[in-house]
């Protein structure tokens, strides 16, 4: 896989050559706010369950846990692994309260997909906007008064199992009002992010799509990466990019660049970075003794 990622870098980076520097500077600056926003949202689940972590350590987690969903068979399984085993060793964590605070990170990033996939539905919808705000409402609304039922439901399409007392941490998290408002604001921002990257990305090429195509692009983008069974996503993320890009009239050899460009900053620089900070941190150390549990 190490093999795979030196080769996607070699083509990326011919890409790269011809694109806006200013604006591929920015579009990695947005990635790795969104790490930093990731790694206050995690810290805000920990405290919320009573426990706390450096920030620097906790991002630090998610970089190289990027790393290891990128070169690991296992989806994103291998790198929370990795996240849960890293603040046990660095913040003294029980590995069952930080594998909590990850699984209810993914539980509250449910809510802002749900939204992005209502924005795509109304843009190819002949329906009124009001109509899908009005959907959204009560679809929030509904989660809060099933939250049980929801947390549930978003733990068998996580495919992660937890014991009872660890749904009891999880459900109860419901009441913590601030919080949640919190993270999912933080959640809702990361993914505004990716729209703004890929934004970024286009304009590198000199190509100024509406926000509006933008966004369902992103979108489709999101919907490829959480069906995707590779690691990292390799080639259905690309074929999906390139496809959905063409599908709107852009011209294939320009929907190629801002793809390999865009995963040049999404999975080959980020792996790059992953990698640096498991060699730099300890954390091939933390790897090895959680695979020999």
């Amino acid at each position: 896989m190490l093999e795979s990622i030196a080769t996607s870098a070699r083509q990326y980076l011919s890409v790269v050559g011809t694109a806006s520097i200013k604006y591929l500077t920015l579009a990695f600056l947005t990635y790795y706010v969104s790490v930093v926003l990731y790694g206050i949202r995690w810290k805000l689940v920990l405290r919320g369950i009573g426990r706390d972590a450096p920030l620097h350590e906790l991002v630090k987690a998610i970089l190289a846990s990027i790393f290891m969903n990128n070169v690991t068979p296992m989806s994103r399984s291998g790198g929370e692994l990795l996240r849960m085993a890293w603040v046990s060793k660095k913040a003294n964590i029980p590995a069952g309260i930080s594998a909590v605070s990850i699984i209810y990170e993914r539980i509250l990033e449910t809510i802002p997909v749900f939204a992005l996939f209502l924005t795509g539905m109304a843009y190819f919808s002949s329906e009124e906007p009001v109509t899908f705000v009005i959907l959204g409402m009560a679809g929030i609304s509904l989660i809060w008064i099933k939250w049980d039922s929801f947390v549930s439901l978003s733990l068998r399409l996580f495919r992660t199992p937890v014991t009872p007392e660890e749904m009891k941490k999880i459900t109860a998290l419901k009441n913590m009002h601030s919080l949640n408002i919190i993270a999912v604001l933080l959640s809702s921002t990361v993914w505004l992010l990716d729209v703004v990257r890929l934004k970024l990305i286009t304009l590198a090429f000199g190509l100024n799509l509406a926000w509006t195509l933008i966004a369902v692009v992103s979108i489709a983008n999101l919907l490829f990466g959480l069906i995707a069974f590779t690691p990292g996503g390799v080639g259905i993320i690309e074929g999906g990019l390139v496809g959905t890009l063409t599908y709107f009239g852009i011209p294939t050899a320009l929907a190629v660049s801002i793809t390999l460009l865009e995963r040049f900053v999404s999975y080959v620089a980020s792996s790059l970075v992953g990698l640096a900070v498991l060699l730099t941190s300890g954390g091939v150390e933390i790897w090895k003794a959680l695979k020999s549990q």
